[in-house]
């Protein structure tokens, strides 16, 4: 399996925090796997679109550079790649989908509940939280689960690209797992 990885951090010490857990955990879950890296100022269209998964990894509180750049990621949504963005990668793939990026910090543990039946989640479970905005809700995506202030998994509707606001390299790493089955 081919795993694309793409950094939405712009400071190369955020990575440590953000994508190299992301890296670890894949390359725990399965000693076969590729990994390609990318940042998203330079994204490699040919290598990414012959991935078999796609993760947008998240980056820190003060970081948004990525979103005067979300045009580089427009590709993605075509290939019908299954993908899934982490923290700011949910809000690049909710961006491609049409929604509106809103003002919402949570910061901590939050409660989530799985609201429709998925391949990543079930029941009730406990996240680590790190974001300083949340989606609008529209049409072109399914919220799959929910903190009482705002969606925590999403997914486009009739492509397979989902989105977490928290951050599972942290406590949840059977997200990562259940994405990659």
């Amino acid at each position: 399996m081919i795993i694309s990885i793409i950094s939405t951090c712009s400071e190369k010490l955020s990575e440590r925090e953000f994508v190299d857990p992301i890296i670890n955990l894949v390359e725990n879950i399965s000693t076969t796997t590729i990994i390609n890296y990318f940042h998203y100022t330079d994204l490699d269209q040919s290598s990414i679109l012959n991935s078999d998964r796609i993760i947008i990894c998240g980056t820190s509180l003060q970081d948004d550079k990525y979103l005067n750049n979300i045009d580089n990621f427009q590709f993605i949504t075509s290939s019908k790649i299954p993908t899934l963005g982490i923290c700011s990668g949910l809000q690049v793939i909710s961006l491609l989908g049409g929604c509106n990026i809103v003002n919402n910090r949570e910061i901590g543990m939050i409660e989530v509940t799985t609201l429709l039946e998925n391949k990543l989640s079930k029941g009730h479970f406990q996240a680590f939280s790190l974001h300083n905005f949340s989606i609008s809700e529209n049409s072109t995506l399914k919220i799959l689960a929910s903190s009482t202030h705002s969606p925590q998994i999403i997914k486009l509707d009739n492509i397979p690209m989902y989105g977490v606001s928290f951050h599972p390299e942290v406590r949840n790493e059977e997200i990562i797992s259940n994405f990659l089955d």
